[in-house]
């Protein structure tokens, strides 16, 4: 998988959690955040990443590190509230995790051993046009442009519908609905 997949799913989920005044600089910042926070398990650090697979991809080290982050922002009130409050850390939250998911969509003989340290079991749930880029960085090939067109059509798709929703005001009448 490539970064594509989870920025756009990590913006799909900023548009709906994302306070609804913002100014557009504002929601260039939490677009650009949310698909930060979508690539959390990836980010190159040692000890983390793909460096360490079973620890960055794990829910419950995730789950830690939300946690941490939801002390830091509930120990700052005003910064909390600025931010959007529950709504946007929930966001915020369901984007980080989300990468998790996503990863287990590609088929790299793997899966996800998203339970560590509690289960050495590992999740995969393929589907058949996801291909997982080897390698990175790697050279531009068809295959890598290929992948990346892949990627862009669907999670593409998926932020359009998203985008559609939340301006015909179906998400807040779902939103109303659950909360």
């Amino acid at each position: 998988m490539t970064q594509v997949g989870h920025i756009l799913t990590g913006i799909a989920i900023g548009t709906v959690f994302i306070p609804e005044k913002k100014e557009p600089r504002w929601r260039f910042i939490f677009f650009f955040i949310f698909s930060l926070l979508a690539l959390i398990p990836d980010f190159r650090i040692k000890y983390w990443g793909h460096h360490r697979y079973f620890i960055s991809h794990s829910i419950f080290i995730n789950m830690i590190g939300i946690l941490v982050v939801t002390l830091f922002l509930f120990s700052q009130k005003e910064l909390f509230t600025k931010l959007g409050g529950w709504k946007v850390l929930l966001g915020g939250s369901l984007a980080w995790v989300s990468h998790l998911l996503l990863d287990t969509f590609y088929n790299h003989g793997k899966g996800l051993a998203m339970f560590w340290p509690f289960s050495d079991a590992r999740l995969a749930l393929p589907i058949s046009w996801f291909s997982v880029v080897k390698n990175l960085p790697r050279p531009i090939t068809w295959e890598l442009i290929r992948i990346l067109l892949i990627e862009l059509a669907f999670y593409g798709t998926l932020l359009l519908v998203v985008i559609i929703l939340k301006r015909t005001k179906i998400m807040q009448r779902i939103a109303l609905r659950i909360f």
